[in-house]
């Protein structure tokens, strides 16, 4: 298991400065969340992609993957009530399959509560269609789209790792699978090590944030046991930290979180 970082905790710094810092801070990766670079990735052209992957990799970094992936633009909507809106949605996770190809990053995280929510009785089935172009894209450039269940007070639908397990069997693609996210497993349930075995076919990637939503180690949460469980059903891949709350600042949160979780990591491994 590797450690990486969101890259919106550090937006306010110039992208070669939050590559250096989170890579001295022990991170291995970054995960994108690519509003924090443009409105649009149709709006960064090659050049622009060729400098954000090489900062990173000057840095010793490996993009790992894309998040936040329907923030902007505005107007997306995978479960519209209007075909126009889905197609040109559609449209747009194509551009993102294309994006993390060109940066090299094999995963997509759905999380985008706004731009599923839905009380539709027909939202799944609009959910599927609008993402099969994107799933046929992804497949040819071997990436994976991961559906991340979220809390009910965020969004209404896909709030459980059952429910996310049904959309992956919908698809039944090696390029659509989900993620296990620590903050919201935690409105589902108290028992985490239980749902990694129940839910362990599906966990292509890890989110990591305390139920106080910061980073870990700067909360209640004990991720001891859940890397423990983790590794014993063999997951060998990303551990991305995803706070919502840089307490106590930005700089102090990465390396804080970074210590924190490599000595977890290291009592793991004896």
């Amino acid at each position: 298991m590797r450690l990486a970082a969101c890259n919106e905790l550090l937006r306010r710094l110039p992208w070669p400065d939050a590559c250096r810092l989170i890579a001295d801070a022990g991170f291995e990766g970054v995960e994108i969340a690519p509003f924090v670079f443009a409105d649009s990735v149709c709006d960064l052209g090659m050049s622009d992609r060729v400098e954000i992957k090489s900062a990173a990799e000057s840095a010793g970094l490996q993009i790992v993957g894309l998040h936040w992936l329907l923030v902007s633009p505005a107007g997306l909507h995978v479960a519209h009530a209007d075909a126009e809106i889905r197609s040109r949605t559609a449209d747009y996770l194509r551009e993102l399959v294309l994006f993390a190809a060109d940066l090299g990053a094999d995963r997509m995280v759905f999380g985008s509560p706004k731009q599923r929510s839905s009380d539709r009785n027909d939202r799944l089935e609009l959910m599927i269609d609008t993402l099969t172009s994107a799933v046929r894209e992804a497949e040819e450039h071997r990436i994976i789209i991961c559906i991340e269940p979220l809390p009910r007070d965020e969004t209404h639908f896909i709030n459980t790792m059952d429910e996310a397990a049904e959309v992956v069997r919908a698809f039944n693609s090696d390029s659509v699978s989900s993620i296990f996210d620590v903050k919201s497993a935690l409105s589902e349930t108290h028992d985490l090590p239980n749902l990694i075995i129940k839910r362990q076919s599906i966990i292509r990637h890890v989110h990591l944030n305390d139920s106080n939503r910061r980073a870990p180690g700067f909360g209640p949460t004990d991720f001891g046991p859940i890397l423990s469980t983790l590794k014993r059903i063999g997951y060998t891949g990303w551990l991305s930290i995803e706070p919502f709350d840089d307490f106590p600042d930005p700089e102090s949160m990465i390396r804080g979180s970074g210590a924190y979780l490599r000595k977890l990591l290291a009592d793991n491994r004896e």
